[in-house]
């Protein structure tokens, strides 16, 4: 039994490789900066026959590693490595505030060492730009793919009673790109004996002690209210970890830009709502109708082809149009490319009426995996959500934004109960968190609590990020 617990042990020593992570993110971040500005000088030449102008290849190497160091140091002061518990828009954020402060320290660099004419303008701001995203893309891409293994994250003790503990073991497993790795549960209560979701129970607080000094874990999560805190005798669980997380269950407010206030000794919490905020909604909109734009003149030579492929497959008008609800629940003709048959509606009371197992998959999700209704090229469409193009007309009407909750049909009205208030305050998006983070697994109430998520906690990154992600989903093939 001894050996069994020393290899538990050993295992979770072995498992907190906090300097491995550091290293492939050090690496990374080298080379997206490298690549970066190597990128933005083989531009500017490929443009001398237009713009004119020599590139001085000697200078811009050595920029390039005195821009290296101040940007890694930079991250490395800002929590960058390795960067556990940052949520993706805020790692953006940071991304965004280290690479522009490196840029001036860049350029002050040059011009006192009289090198700022001969360094090329649109090399540096190019260079900032590519910075930013191939940094940004580097890291997320780093993270979804090596966060998957045992050895990546923070060794963290979960304590509580199993009523809390459970679903807050389920969301440090789920948010695996936090690096918040749960290895060891304890129940204040020691009531609860068998393992959660595969994290081994300690069953008392002695061996939790021992075992925690051994592995050297450092972190804790408590699970239970606060007036609970005095019943374990807080200070025991102060004394062992130097870093305590506590879980607010039931906070009625966005998690992701709360900001703490030491009122004279008592802790209070703010939290805004940028979404409902005027001038928040003015700075969305205009970035709404820049990207879409954007998006009309890249993407009209896919609406043609697309027009004669549906044209060519089945017997129909090319665009599908169905009545959405807006802002504040006024609805609104939202425009698809049409990806059924002419009688889609009849065909899905026939499959209902017949298929008890396909009524209740409609019930739930409000739509159907395997669904008869859909044409062979409408298959191919929604796979990549190219059915959803046209409603970029839609939000250069102003019915939608490109980034926002689900556009709800105004038969799931009932359904969508209590969070009608909040949904329908802002207007809906072509795309949106639920789309990129549970997409069609999702029931219809998760989806309705992902559209509050994104609402309680929008911000110019999350729609940024939104935005990534949508174009990774497409490029999978797993529809919006």
């Amino acid at each position: 039994m001894q050996k069994k617990e020393n290899k538990r042990i050993r295992t979770t020593l072995l498992e907190n490789r906090s300097r491995v992570v550091i290293a492939l993110l050090l690496l990374v971040d080298i080379f997206t900066i490298s690549m970066a500005m190597i990128t933005a000088t083989g531009i500017r030449v490929m443009l001398v026959p237009l713009m004119g102008g020599v590139v001085n290849w000697p200078l811009i190497l050595n920029g390039l590693i005195f821009y290296l160091i101040f940007t890694i140091i930079l991250a490395w002061l800002n929590g960058l490595y390795p960067g556990f518990g940052l949520a993706a828009v805020h790692e953006m954020q940071k991304v965004l505030y280290v690479v522009s402060l490196a840029s001036v320290f860049l350029g002050v660099f040059l011009f006192l060492q009289q090198l700022a004419l001969a360094f090329s303008r649109f090399i540096f701001i190019l260079t900032w730009f590519l910075s930013v995203l191939f940094m940004m893309l580097g890291r997320f891409a780093l993270r979804n793919r090596f966060s998957r293994f045992k050895w990546w994250g923070i060794p963290m003790v979960v304590i509580g009673s199993q009523e809390n503990a459970t679903p807050v073991i389920e969301k440090l497993i789920q948010s695996r790109r936090l690096g918040f790795r749960p290895v060891f549960y304890y129940d204040p209560q020691e009531t609860h004996a068998e393992p959660i979701h595969g994290v081994p129970v300690i069953k008392n607080k002695q061996d939790l002690q021992e075992v925690v000094k051994e592995a050297g874990v450092k972190h804790v999560v408590f699970t239970d209210h606060f007036e609970n805190v005095t019943n374990i005798n807080f200070h025991w669980m102060r004394d062992v970890f130097p870093n305590i997380l506590f879980v607010l269950k039931t906070a009625p407010f966005g998690s992701l830009w709360v900001r703490t206030i030491d009122l004279h000794g008592t802790l209070a919490i703010e939290t805004n709502y940028h979404l409902l905020n005027k001038r928040e909604i003015i700075i969305k909109r205009t970035l709404d109708m820049i990207l879409t734009l954007i998006l009309l003149l890249l993407t009209w030579p896919v609406f043609v082809m697309l027009s004669l492929l549906i044209r060519l497959d089945s017997k129909g008008p090319i665009l599908y149009t169905q009545m959405r609800l807006g802002k504040n629940g006024v609805p609104f003709k939202s425009f698809k490319f049409r990806t059924m048959f002419d009688n889609a509606e009849e065909k899905l009371q026939e499959v209902l009426n017949s298929n008890p197992e396909a009524q209740r998959e409609y019930e739930k999700y409000h739509k159907l995996a395997d669904d008869p209704r859909v044409t062979r090229v409408g298959k191919f469409i929604r796979r990549y959500s190219l059915d959803e193009l046209p409603q970029l007309i839609n939000t250069l009407k102003g019915d939608m934004n490109l980034i926002g909750p689900r556009s709800y049909l105004p038969r799931e009205l009932p359904e969508i109960g209590d969070y009608t208030k909040i949904i329908m305050k802002v207007k809906p998006g072509i795309t949106g968190w639920w789309q990129v983070m549970g997409r069609n697994a999702t029931s219809f109430k998760e989806r309705l609590q992902l559209d509050e998520y994104y609402i309680s906690n929008w911000s110019i990154w999350l729609d940024i990020y939104i935005v990534i992600k949508t174009v990774w989903v497409i490029i999978k093939g797993q529809g919006l």
